[in-house]
């Protein structure tokens, strides 16, 4: 199986002041999908590759995670996994920014595998 494009989904971050900040995603429709894994970094680059990206959780198959509501800039990823852990390549990032911090200073983000975008919102 071809994992990369096996996982065709979008990675949204919303936030409310009473619920924190919330990622959601579209459902991956493969038949032998056991669940997601969420990354965090507080540095870019954020990869796993990169050494700085700490797993935050592995899921089942649902689709949204409540990350609280982190006091510095964090950055996200996902990936899915099969029955046999075999795991899928990382999203694009999708970052949290607390209320009143500067923006991250840019950095080129690696490409996402085609038909898996992120994106946030809120």
């Amino acid at each position: 199986m071809n994992w990369v494009k096996a996982f065709a989904g979008v990675l949204v971050l919303w936030s409310s002041t009473a619920w924190g900040a919330t990622l959601t995603w579209n459902a991956n429709s493969e038949p032998n999908l056991a669940g997601y894994r969420i990354y965090h970094c507080t540095h870019q680059p954020c990869t796993r590759a990169s050494g700085k990206a700490s797993p935050l959780a592995t899921l089942g198959k649902v689709t949204h995670f409540n990350i609280g509501t982190p006091a510095e800039i964090q950055y996200y990823f996902i990936t899915a996994y099969d029955f046999a852990n075999h795991e899928s390549d990382m999203s694009n990032l999708t970052t949290f920014i607390p209320d009143g911090s500067p923006p991250p200073p840019p950095l080129k983000a690696p490409p996402a595998p085609d038909g898996l975008h992120i994106g946030f919102s809120g």
